[in-house]
């Protein structure tokens, strides 16, 4: 029986954005057309950049426990198929050629909704200039990022349920889209003992995302009893 894994992931926004949503219909089709049995990762919106390009301390797509588990389902050779949109879903710097070896290794064979370009040369230049470009980011930023935690200010996109104060210095409850109150049903039931396909059924909170508020417990727990 031939397996697919479909994989998805976007750098910025919400779980609720249109092309987050356009590829899984799309890449989960292009994986049922090729392959008897389908598996998903959904990533959501996460991170495409690893420990090439970002500093050990920041959240990265090489410390994803899912992607972990891939790689390692990917070397035993458990998939014939890895289905993306295309190929900076993988990854957006040299990790992608991480991912790519260990489909070598295991006969996988990736398949793209966008293809990448044809001429290797090319397609490897394109990884370096993204690759570079993120660099020189990061190190714009991170002065900035520094004062900041001198400050004692949260920093980056806030988490679910959370939004910035007016002052735009700290995470506070954002009872307005109710994702506060869901992100705390989400730690009650963990609490309980409930799986995390349940906690989705139930909050419509995604398992990826319901997993991060469960290791951010503390944080929202402390929000709830300042808001009380």
């Amino acid at each position: 029986m031939s397996r697919a894994v479909a994989f998805y992931r976007k750098s910025q926004g919400d779980e609720e954005d249109v092309s987050l949503q356009l590829q899984r219909e799309r890449v989960g089709a292009l994986a049922e057309e090729r392959a008897e049995e389908v598996e998903r990762v959904d990533l959501g919106v996460h991170t495409g950049f690893s420990l090439h390009t970002r500093p050990a301390s920041e959240d990265r797509i090489d410390t994803n426990e899912d992607v972990l588990t891939l790689l390692e389902a990917l070397r035993a050779g458990e998939y014939d198929y890895l289905c993306t949109w295309d190929d900076t879903r993988l990854a957006r710097d040299q990790f992608f050629w991480e991912v790519k070896r260990a489909a070598m290794l295991g006969d996988c064979e990736f398949v793209f909704v966008e293809e990448p370009p044809d001429d290797e040369l090319t397609f490897r230049v394109q990884r370096a200039v993204e690759s570079d470009v993120k660099r020189r980011e990061i190190e714009k930023s991170r002065a900035a990022l520094e004062a900041r935690a001198e400050q004692g200010h949260d920093q980056g996109r806030p988490p679910y349920g959370l939004t910035y104060d007016d002052a735009g210095e700290r995470w506070v409850p954002d009872r307005e889209s109710g994702e506060f109150t869901a992100a705390l049903d989400v730690i009650r039931l963990r609490e309980d003992g409930v799986s995390w396909r349940d906690i989705e059924d139930r909050t419509g909170v995604s398992r990826n995302t319901a997993r991060r508020i469960w290791e951010r417990q503390e944080r929202y727990l402390q929000e709830a009893s300042v808001d009380a």
